[in-house]
Order: structure tokens, then sequence, then C-alpha cells
């Protein structure tokens, strides 16, 4: 046994309360199923790193194999600081300090810091949604219906993080195991019954559920991206199917079936239930909108202004309106109220908590209004194919001219200003990415040239026109793409636009006549 020392300071901790100041008392042999120990019979950790400079004496050091080296070689600087204890992959010279041998330490690490912090996912129903584009809205849609139902949900998403004591999201990073383990705690804290959980192929490869039992899992969809930092596109749905091993036993998959690469996943997921011979293992739900499936939903009513449509599920049927005109909103809306029906949500107060957020998700296709004619949409999407997704919704319900502006910095996370460029090609009429500091007083003829552009473009558009603003915020904020001085803050392309929309219509009854810039 190992705690810092070995023999019966071991058994002596065994012995106590499995509280230690403000950590956990963890024995590995009691959540790392499979492990071998070598120099010991067990090992009791009360924090872990990755890096050996993080770690202090009585730590464990994790030896983690990564892209970018192989943790096993750090192992001897973190002995030298005088660590209880070393996990690894494999056997390495320790010099006596206690071994662990796993065999995934990225699966460990993550395991160790659910652990530690108590296992919170234990004390609520855990939904984590993933998928190539959707789960943000997906996920504060399904908070919504939950919330309709009466049940307290916190969330973790990109947009933000909400306990249940609060009433806005938080900006905070969640996508290392130990930073979810203690948001997790904070949801359980707070009186949450229910945790939305939006997970990344980044979250996936560290991870980071290990030992989190979800009640439902949700895939939205699967296509092409993140290859920089997984390789490969069959490398990057592996990962992403690591998804289903945090089902639980008694868990339900929610699946969009029109994606053919998600079908084929849940082939996958019935495959091993009867491969393990468990029915609880191939419960699963599927939505669609163009094939057959548990849920359903049939378009009544779609233009630029919104749609209504009819929710449909072993007989029931619920309308539904919103302002969100797109056909990837609707199929948000049925994942989410699969999510809601599984937790026995009623239909009709499915339908209501879809109602409750009309406009969508904030950050996801908000719309401009400001007394004009042309629609005018901001959205945020985080993939190519969100984008593409988004195109092609508002091309078939454009019968005018489809204007894209975007801002120049946005681009790198969209295959750059070339793919970009090809991508929205196939459905606007006209696109201009505008560069930084376009209101700037030092503005340069580049600058300028965007801004007469941009004023001659919003000035021919009328009521059968619609133009999309990419990668801009509405509401000015701190910027995460910007981490520089926050003193002199750029103007979001989005704010630019409203501007010029409340300048060039302004309101009724106006004391004074607005002129426009």
């Amino acid at each position: 046994m190992a705690d810092g020392m070995r023999g019966d300071g071991g058994r002596e901790a065994r012995g106590r309360s499995k509280k230690a100041g403000a950590f956990a008392a963890v024995w590995l042999s009691e959540i790392l199923p499979g492990a071998r120990f070598v120099a010991c019979d067990d090992i009791v950790a009360r924090r872990c790193h990755d890096t050996p400079e993080a770690c202090r004496p009585g730590d464990l050091f994790i030896a983690r194999l990564e892209a970018g080296g192989d943790g096993h070689e750090l192992a001897a600087k973190a002995i030298a600081r005088g660590v209880a204890g070393i996990v690894a992959e494999r056997i390495i010279p320790t010099f006596g300090t206690p071994l662990c041998i796993v065999p995934d330490t990225a699966w460990a690490q993550a395991r160790l810091a659910h652990a530690l912090a108590g296992d919170p996912a234990r004390r609520m129903r855990v939904i984590a949604i993933t998928g190539t584009s959707g789960k943000t809205t997906t996920a504060w849609l399904t908070a919504s219906v939950l919330a309709e139902g009466g049940f307290n949900v916190g969330v973790l998403s990109d947009l933000g993080c909400l306990d249940g004591d609060s009433t806005a999201p938080v900006p905070a990073a969640f996508d290392r195991p130990d930073d979810l383990a203690a948001w997790l705690g904070r949801l359980a804290a707070s009186g949450c019954t229910h945790a939305v959980i939006e997970v990344s192929s980044a979250m996936l490869a560290r991870q980071a559920l290990a030992g989190v039992s979800c009640d439902a899992v949700v895939v939205t969809n699967l296509a092409s991206a993140h290859l920089d930092r997984h390789g490969t596109i069959e490398a990057y749905h592996e990962i992403k199917a690591r998804i289903l091993d945090s089902l639980g036993e008694d868990g339900c998959l929610v699946a969009n079936l029109d994606d053919a690469r998600v079908r084929r996943l849940v082939a996958r997921h019935a495959e091993e239930g009867r491969a393990l011979g468990s029915d609880s293992l191939r419960r699963a739900v599927g939505v669609a909108l163009n094939r057959r499936a548990d849920l359903t939903a049939t378009a009544v009513e779609r233009h630029l202004g919104g749609q209504t449509f009819l929710l449909r599920h072993a007989g029931d049927a619920a309308a539904v309106g919103v302002t969100v005109p797109v056909a990837s909103f609707v199929r948000n809306s049925l994942l989410a109220a699969a999510v809601g029906i599984a937790q026995g949500v009623p239909m009709e107060l499915v339908a209501r908590g879809l109602e409750s957020t009309p406009g969508g998700v904030p950050g996801r296709l908000d719309r401009i209004r400001r007394g004009q004619e042309v629609h005018v949409f901001v959205d945020q999407p985080t993939s190519g194919h969100a984008l593409a997704s988004t195109l092609t919704s508002l091309r078939r319900l454009t019968p005018g001219k489809l204007i894209v502006l975007a801002e120049e910095r946005a681009l790198a996370t969209l295959g750059g200003g070339r793919r970009f460029a090809e991508r929205v090609s196939r459905w606007c009429n006209e696109c201009l990415v505008a560069p930084e500091g376009v209101l700037d007083a030092g503005a340069g003829s580049r600058q300028l040239a965007a801004y007469a552009r941009i004023d001659r473009l919003l000035s021919g558009l009328g009521s059968r026109d619609c133009v999309l603003l990419v990668g801009t915020n509405l509401v000015p904020g701190p910027d995460p793409l910007d981490p520089g001085d926050p003193g002199e803050p750029q103007v979001p392309l989005a704010v630019l636009v409203d501007a010029w929309l409340e300048l060039a219509h302004p309101a009724e009854g106006s004391f004074r006549k607005k002129r426009v810039a």
C-alpha cells in the first residue's frame, strides 16, 4: 500500500475517513478495474497530475501518452518531487516508488478526477450530447424541455455553464476531466437533478467522461471535422463513438437517423448489446425528418420569418412554432424532445419547452430586427458542417439574394479563407469578408473599402433577401478570439450592421430624425 509511505501508514489511511483536508482519499484498486500494482498492494491518491512540475510530495503522477510526447519519460522528474505513486501503461523504473499499471492512463486520470471530486455525476441524471454540429443548440433546447417538466437543470456548454442557483450562464472551460468534475460538483451542490453536457471530440479524446454513467447519450450527426487534431475521418468518428462507453445500463441512446454515419453507430450499439446479451444496452430512440423513426416532425409552415412544425411520437402530436427558420433547428428540437419524453416529460410540456426559446439559442442564428424588410441573421458556426447546414436551409427559403458577411478572424475555424469561399459560393449570391478595425479611427483603405461595400450591399436589399453574419457577436463582450488589450475592443461585425440598420430605419415617433452615416 502507498500513501506517501508504505506499510502501516497505508493501513492507517484506509481506516480513516475518505476525506483528507479539501481532497477525497481514493484507493486506486477500487476505481481502476484490472489495475496491477508494483512495489505495493495498493495506492491511495488525493491529488494527481500529468506534468511533473505540478506535482507535490504525496501526489500521484499520471504518465500519459499524447501526440506531443510520452509521459513515461517524465516519471523520474515526478519521483524527484516526492510523488506517492506513478500510474503508467507499462513497466518503468520507479526506484521503489509504487507503480500502478493500467491499460489507458488517459482514462485512469479522468476516472481519478471524478472520484477525487466525490463522483458528483452519480447524484444527478446526466445527458451527454455530442456530434459534429448542433450540440450547443440541442443542449439548451434539452435543458428548456427538462425545465418545463419541473426538473432543476444544469448546463455545461460552449455558450457557458449554468448551475441551479444561476440565472445566466457564465463562461467557463470544462474540457479537461478535472474541470468537468469540478463543474459537475458545482451543479450537484446547487441542487440540480439533471446535468446536460456538451461533449466535444477533444473531451472524448481525453476520456473526460470516464466513470460517468449517463442516463442519455445524444448524437446529433457525424461529419468531417477537427482532422488537424485527430488525423483522419475514421479516427475522428472512432473517438466520437467513445460516447457509447458512458451510457449507463438503463441509459438511452438518442440518435439522428437522417445521418447515415449515426445509423451505423446505432447498429454498432445494438450489435454490442446482442454480444453482451443485454436488452438494456440496445435501448435507442431514433429521430428523423426524412425517414421513419420513433420521433418525427412534419413542417406545417416554413419561411424566413419562422416556422411551425408538428411533433409526432407514439400516436401523439403537438404543434411547435419558432422564429428560427432552418431545418437543423427542427432536428435538434426532435433530439431534445426525445430526451424529455425519455425522462417522463409529457408531450405538451415538451412543445412548450421548445417554444420557450422561440428565437433559438444565443449565438446560434440570432435575428436582428430594426424594422427593416431584409431578414438578417447572426451565426457563430463552430465547424464548416454547421455553416453548410445553415446556408442550405437559408438558400431554400430565400427567394431573392442571399448575402454572407463574415469576420476575417473567424475563418480559421471554418477551414480558412479559401475553403470558406468555396463553401459559401455554392449557396450565396455575394460574400464579403470584413477585416478587423472597420470602425477604428485609424482605419486603412482596406477597412474603408469593406465598409463602403457593406453599405452598398445593405442599401440594395429588400423583403425577399437574406443576410447571414458569420463568426460575430451581437452583444459586445469578452471575445475568446481576441485575448489582446481589453481597453481597445474590436467592434463586432454584427454590432456594426445592427447600428447601420437602426440608423437606416429609425423607430416611428422619434423626436429627432436620424441620419445614416
